[in-house]
């Protein structure tokens, strides 16, 4: 888990060039240690923005040194079909179409309209966080 000192200086970066923080996960694959750090913006991300944001952390984790051992540093997009998970999840995906899962295990797919700290609309109806078991975005090809 990273401290909220080290996230808040990493979204202070990541803001101050244009983009917005996603996520910020502590992973193990095969062996190793990944801090993954997912940002997003409003025209989309490529390759020289994850590389540019990269460049900009890294010295920041040299001095933080958030994870014991051997880790490697990922920077990405979250995608375009994504996990929903926090509040500002869902604020970031304000337009979108969504699907949620209610923990009745029904399934509502519709148009994100408003989101706030205890829920948002999907469409016209208002769900609560603590409604839901899982909400995703969903890419319509």
């Amino acid at each position: 888990m990273i401290d909220s000192e080290l996230e808040s200086q990493i979204t202070k970066i990541v803001e101050k060039n244009g983009y917005f923080l996603y996520d910020i996960e502590v992973l193990r694959e095969n062996d190793a240690h990944i801090l993954r750090i997912s940002i997003t913006s409003k025209n989309g991300i490529n390759h020289n923005d994850c590389q540019k944001i990269n460049d900009l952390i890294s010295p920041l984790l040299d001095v933080y040194d958030p994870i014991d051992g051997e880790y490697f540093l990922e920077i990405s997009s979250p995608g375009l079909e994504r996990i929903l998970k926090k509040p500002n999840h869902f604020k970031l995906s304000i337009g979108d179409t969504i699907e949620i899962k209610l923990l009745d295990k029904t399934k509502i797919i519709g148009i994100l309209k408003e989101s706030d700290d205890n829920g948002f609309y999907l469409d016209s109806t208002y769900y609560k966080y603590s409604d839901i078991k899982k909400a995703k975005s969903v890419f319509i090809w």
